[in-house]
């Protein structure tokens, strides 16, 4: 008894020592409490395994906070067509997408599932293009299979869990990148025609303009495949490999050359896009609500009755090779999900291609506030030209 008595009076000596040193004793309970954080994946559909290796990765990482499954949740997670993304609604709670189109152009599961779950737990995306980074997500090669965060990432997430850094403002991330996704349709309808010029670009949008050639915006990925010939982006039409896409040096147009050619019309592009107030019509897939990360790819494209306004509308424009097209009513335009797709005016009865979407012409992030800024296709026709060894007539 009075061995046990002497030991507890000199552990608590040494103890008030090394506090006074500014070193704390271990005694096996932890220097701070960690947060468990309890997260819904019953509707990832396939996705429900990645989404459970996820967690215990970032759980083998970090020691402030604790995924779990299980409710009430503070994370929920779904699954759609769409790009990955994360909406964040505080630190450790908000709601993840586990989108498809990711999947669809080689990226590996485990890292979509780690990179989103990232998010919710305070990490920015910090596009580095290293693989070794988490957070470099999409920037980094479609090769990369690493889905551990890097130290510092860890790091960081033990910092703001454990109070000593301030959590991030609350935001939205998009798995390809604000460079990556571009305009479609809001405030339209679904396509009142089958559109035979329409090709679907993995994200984006594009037209045909030649048997074997395609163009959309220059800053989307480049496909290896597109669907040339429907409205529908999942069914219909042919599914044609691409080989080679050229860029324009200075207008964010790219032309894709397909690996055979199609039967379908292409759309013939005039020498001139049209006076201010010319009627247009904007055609695409993508969201079709206004607020970034707001929905899915809707299936069949839309379509939106427009014009074309005076440049002194949009901000930023490059006159003479962009147009500035309405945003109909006030609340209707391009959004997020569609750059490249076509802006198309009747000439004797046949749709003809003048524009390519490429970004919101007020800075804006929330769609169809201001008009849209397209490229002005028949600025550029003789280059289109002689790119594609000549445009039919």
């Amino acid at each position: 008894m009075l061995r046990r008595q002497l030991r507890r009076a000199a552990l608590a000596m040494l103890a008030a020592i090394l506090a006074a040193a500014g070193t704390q004793l271990a005694t096996g309970a932890p220097a701070a409490a960690v947060r468990t954080v309890y997260y819904d994946a019953s509707r990832t559909g396939e996705f429900r395994t990645n989404v459970d290796q996820a967690a215990q990765i970032w759980n083998s990482r970090v020691s402030t906070v604790r995924l779990q499954p299980g409710t009430p949740a503070s994370i929920t997670i779904y699954v759609d067509d769409g790009w990955p993304r994360a909406q964040p609604t505080g630190l450790g709670s908000g709601r993840i997408w586990m989108g498809r189109q990711a999947v669809n152009q080689g990226y590996d599961r485990n890292r979509i599932a780690a990179h989103e779950l990232g998010h919710i737990l305070g990490l920015p995306d910090r596009r580095t293009g290293l693989c070794s980074d988490l957070m470099s997500g999409s920037s980094a090669p479609v090769s990369c299979r690493n889905a551990n965060p890097s130290a510092t990432e860890a790091n960081r997430v033990n910092s703001l869990f454990a109070g000593t850094l301030a959590a991030p403002v609350s935001t939205t991330y998009t798995w390809s990148g604000t460079s990556d996704i571009g305009p479609t349709v809001v405030g339209g309808r679904p396509a009142t025609e089958n559109y035979p010029f329409m090709v679907y670009v993995s994200g984006c949008t594009g037209t045909l303009i030649k048997g074997n050639w395609a163009v959309t915006a220059k800053h989307c990925s480049t496909p290896s495949s597109v669907r040339v010939g429907s409205i529908n982006r999942s069914s219909g039409g042919s599914v044609v490999r691409v080989t080679r896409a050229v860029n324009h040096p200075s207008v964010d147009v790219k032309l894709l050359q397909l690996a055979s050619s199609v039967t379908y019309a292409p759309a013939p592009i005039p020498s001139t896009s049209g006076a201010v107030g010319t009627a247009t019509r904007i055609i695409g897939w993508g969201q079709t609500c206004a607020p970034r990360g707001c929905g899915s790819a809707p299936t069949v494209a839309n379509e939106l009755d427009t014009s074309i306004v005076a440049d002194s509308r949009c901000s930023g424009i490059n006159g003479p090779y962009e147009i500035c097209t309405n945003n109909t009513n006030g609340n209707s335009g391009a959004c997020y999900g569609d750059s490249g797709g076509p802006q198309v005016r009747r000439v004797n009865g046949v749709w003809n291609l003048i524009g390519a979407t490429s970004r919101a012409g007020n800075n804006n992030s929330t769609c169809a506030t201001g008009p849209s800024i397209y490229v002005d296709l028949p600025s550029i026709r003789s280059w289109i030209s002689t790119q594609v060894g000549g445009l039919p007539v």
